[in-house]
């Protein structure tokens, strides 16, 4: 009893683990509890409590003396292979049930052959379904769904079968509704009323919902079948494929191990894989675009489950991510001639493609899949989303309506073509690069003034990349966050405000408010993501993840902020730049929480290095040959002249000289200063001998393959005020002595700042250009005295690099103002309303501005926006008459 409850216990401690379900959202332990008691029953025979065990997956090792226990322990972990499963003493519906997962349809049904059950029945339905015989399977399936009804009293397992019998009716032909929630219905009572502890029910369940896109419940479902056997493959496999869906590579992996595990405590051969943990990885891989890393992982799980038809629709698609016609026209062929009539490839291939933006040729491929298979629900829902992806309206409404009528019930289906729907009410203005659809109301207020901004903004950055779009870029300004994460995705969470499918670039309006996630520099952000219409367009969407980020990054033109310099120069120096390899999976597969800022940092400064080192054509030839299919080592070897690994050798040398150009990693550090002092004491020498013989012990054991740690550096403590002093005194121009003057200094309130504390403010700001602190402080104090003029400089600075507050822009705006500067002062209160929109404070600010400069026609267009933006300020619409009659006058 004490290993099931340490076994239980555990799996709560993994499901809590499982991203975005903490341990309170996983059932509570009453259902172990029930466990717990019915394997005490004292009625239970020895060998009954030993089958407990082992249907609960808690088996003693001499409880699978029994071939037929082993059998069915087998199937629970997904032993396939076990010598148990091909045992004729072993009941032939359990063989079955393995050579269907293998994927031998024939297999199946000479197993069955013969046999009259419901779960007989139901195998020879799926095995149809896996040979493309798909009347057949129909007629076996209505066998068993033929039971369900009221003079018939069925079992749990029974329920469970009919349920499995209606999935594979529901996958051929396409079911209403009401079939989907009478399944529902069924699990419940066989694991609600007939037999609470009858876990099959809860993963057909979790199963279910899995189809239907219910991640969350499918994932909670998972957990609580685990609760009842926590070595289900079956369970561990929905939450594996919910993590591949939510972009959680790190649990896919764990899923993954813990499979592979569990298999090899029963398999006599250890170096068999796990069918399911093998497809999560596989899955995985691709969904991170890396084909040869999915057919690498397919290479060694096909050679050991060559009929699983599963397997082989992956590898079709990771073959699709080479982009070669050719070989894929191979790979069909090869996956039609093994299972003849399955339209899974069609599916998986087409899938693949649309997330590598290549929607025309992913289109076609699902075209053909609904042709094959009409009506299975899941590969028109994948076309409908394709469509919304690429801005085909129409084409997606078709798709996804046709998707409802086959699956009511599918989540992504159903958010987005209610989002389409309401799209199909928004308003659209049209301008010569650009189409801008908005929702009607005070949303049209920034929708009419985006034009301007995003052709001179088409211009820039058509120019830098030498490629422009044939038809017009639709921008789509979504009201709230949760539309906009449902426009990306088909679901709500998407963390970010602003996204490029290729032909639409969605983003959220920036405003503040629960449902939004605040202001921004929208035009520097849409900036970014047009960047990716182009390059993606300019090297038909094959390019290397960390390349276009780059480019997006880079086409930003925006100084780097502070907080991204300390992470690169942080990372320098700790040697952990990522290589060209880890930088593309960070940005998917983040192990530490910094690791996807630094993707995006560090993609920068090497685009940065290749512009520095070669020059800014480059970049584009990198481009075409990513266009033309070549691999990345290949084209840096063909346009750069160096290989992958040289590369980064030169990279972190010019890194190093640029961070030390702006007064990062100086030496000797502050933390080498203080501690080449401790070392001039006996207590500090002390500390150092014991690192030392900390090393050696460490290097010791490592050579015993012991796994341990390496020693932590000593801790020589922060630098004493005597100490800085005395720094200061000998090396004044020292960026990280001065920071730390500096921030003596400013301990002190603004006003007692006396004339040597702002000269070293203005020093320390020189020697370490990037640090914005100097400048906050020197802001603040100018605008608190009579010379608030001398405030400019620094706001201008801090303004170049603010990216969500609108604080610089209107201070600079009212201090051009009062030195009579118009131009400048009308050019910061538009930065202003850029950032935050809908702000009347920032347009009433403007339209000011505007007036003094004797702009009257941009003074009226502030205006009409505030009598838009608050229509209760009767002032607003009087102000604006008054104009027009003045502009009348003229």
């Amino acid at each position: 009893m004490n290993r099931l409850m340490t076994v239980v216990v555990g799996m709560l401690v993994v499901a809590g683990s499982v991203r975005g379900q903490g341990v309170d959202a996983v059932p509570p332990p009453d259902m172990v509890d029930a466990v717990l008691r019915a394997l005490e029953m004292e009625y239970l025979t020895d060998d009954e409590r030993a089958q407990m065990r082992v249907f609960h997956g808690v088996w003693q090792e001499d409880d699978l003396d029994d071939v037929r226990a082993r059998a069915n322990a087998a199937l629970v972990v997904g032993a396939l292979y076990d010598p148990s499963l091909a045992d004729e003493a072993v009941d032939r519906k359990v063989r079955a049930e393995a050579m269907l997962r293998l994927g031998h349809g024939r297999g199946v049904l000479d197993l069955v052959q013969g046999i009259d059950s419901t779960q007989a029945s139901r195998l020879r339905a799926a095995a149809y379904e896996l040979l493309g015989e798909n009347k057949a399977a129909v007629a076996s399936a209505e066998q068993v769904i033929a039971l369900d009804r009221p003079d018939v009293q069925l079992s749990a397992p029974e329920l469970v079968e009919v349920v499995r019998a209606m999935r594979v009716r529901a996958r051929i032909e396409g079911r209403p509704g009401g079939e989907y929630e009478r399944m529902i219905e069924m699990l419940a009572e066989a694991h609600q009323d007939l037999d609470r502890l009858y876990w099959p029910a809860v993963v057909e369940q979790a199963e279910i919902l899995y189809s239907k896109d219910n991640r969350k419940e499918a994932r909670e479902a998972a957990v609580e079948a685990l609760m009842l056997n926590p070595n289900a493959a079956r369970a561990w496999h929905v939450i594996g494929l919910v993590s591949v869906n939510m972009f959680d590579f790190a649990t896919v992996h764990s899923v993954a191990a813990r499979l592979d595990e569990n298999l090899r405590r029963l398999a006599e051969d250890k170096d068999v894989v796990s069918l399911h943990g093998s497809e999560l990885r596989a899955r995985a891989a691709v969904r991170q675009k890396d084909g040869d890393g999915a057919l690498a992982v397919l290479d060694d799980a096909q050679a050991w489950f060559p009929g699983s038809v599963d397997l082989g629709a992956l590898r079709v698609g990771a073959v699709a991510l080479g982009f070669d016609e050719d070989v894929l026209d191979k790979a069909f062929a090869e996956f039609g001639e093994a299972h003849p009539g399955s339209a899974l490839a069609l599916f998986e291939v087409g899938r693949a493609l649309s997330e590598a933006r290549q929607y025309e040729w992913a289109a076609r491929v699902l075209d053909e899949a609904i042709e094959t298979r009409p009506n299975w629900a899941r590969v028109w829902i994948e076309k409908g989303l394709l469509e919304v992806q690429s801005g085909r309206d129409l084409e997606a409404v078709t798709a996804l309506r046709r998707a409802r009528e086959l699956d009511p019930f599918n989540t992504r289906a159903k958010n987005s073509l209610l989002l389409l729907d309401e799209l199909a009410t928004y308003e659209k203005i049209q301008g010569e690069h650009f189409v801008v659809r908005y929702e009607p109301g005070v949303d049209g207020v920034m929708a009419r003034e985006m034009l301007g901004p995003l052709d001179e903004m088409h211009r820039v950055v058509t120019d830098t990349f030498g490629w422009e779009p044939e038809d017009k870029t639709l921008i789509e300004l979504m009201p709230d966050h949760q539309r906009f994460a449902v426009r990306i995705v088909g679901m709500p969470g998407v963390h970010t405000i602003a996204a490029s499918t290729g032909p639409v670039v969605a983003m959220e309006v920036p405003k503040v408010g629960k449902l939004h996630e605040g202001t921004y520099d929208w035009i520097r952000v849409v900036r970014h993501e047009y960047s990716h219409t182009i390059t993606l367009g300019r090297t038909n969407n094959r390019i290397p993840h960390w390349f276009t980020e780059a480019a997006a990054v880079n086409m930003e033109i925006a100084p780097r902020d502070y907080n991204t310099w300390q992470l690169l120069a942080s990372v320098l120096d700790a040697g952990e730049l990522f290589d060209l390899e880890q930088i593309n999976i960070a940005f998917v597969r983040p192990k530490k929480p910094t690791d996807r800022s630094q993707a995006y940092a560090q993609g920068h400064w090497m685009y940065q290095f290749i512009i520095d080192r070669w020059d800014a054509h480059t970049p584009l030839r990198l481009m075409d040959m990513y266009r033309d299919g070549v691999r990345e080592a290949d084209a840096f070897e063909s346009v750069l002249g160096v290989t992958g690994d040289e590369f980064l050798a030169d990279f972190k040398v010019w890194a190093l000289a640029d961070a030390r150009a702006h007064g990062m990693l100086i030496e000797p550090s502050v933390r080498d200063m203080v501690r080449d002092d401790a070392l001039e004491t006996e207590a500090g020498r002390e500390k150092l001998e014991r690192w030392l013989r900390a090393w050696g012990v460490y290097l010791t054991m490592r050579a015993a393959g012991v796994p341990v740690g390496e020693p932590r550096e000593p801790n020589y403590g922060s630098p004493t005020v005597e100490q800085v002093e005395r720094w200061y005194e000998t090396n004044p121009e020292h960026p990280g002595v001065l920071a730390l003057v500096a921030e003596a200094t400013i301990g002190r309130a603004p006003k007692t700042l006396h004339p040597e504390d702002m000269e070293l403010l203005e020093r320390y700001a020189r020697v370490r250009a990037v640090d914005p602190m100097p400048h906050r402080v020197l802001a603040r104090f100018y605008l608190e005295t009579d010379e608030s003029s001398r405030a400019i400089g620094h706001l201008e600075y801090l303004d170049a690099r603010e990216q969500r507050s609108a604080v610089y822009a209107v201070e600079l705006a009212r201090l051009y103002a009062a030195a009579g500067e118009w131009e400048k002062a009308q050019a910061k209160a538009l930065r202003a309303i850029g950032i935050a929109p809908f702000d009347g404070d920032h347009r009433e600010l403007a339209a000011t501005v505007a007036i003094r400069r004797g702009d009257l026609a941009g003074a009226e267009l502030q205006l009409v926006a505030l009598s838009e933006l608050e229509p209760e300020r009767k002032q607003h619409q009087k102000r604006l008459e008054a104009l027009r009659k003045m502009r009348a006058g003229r």
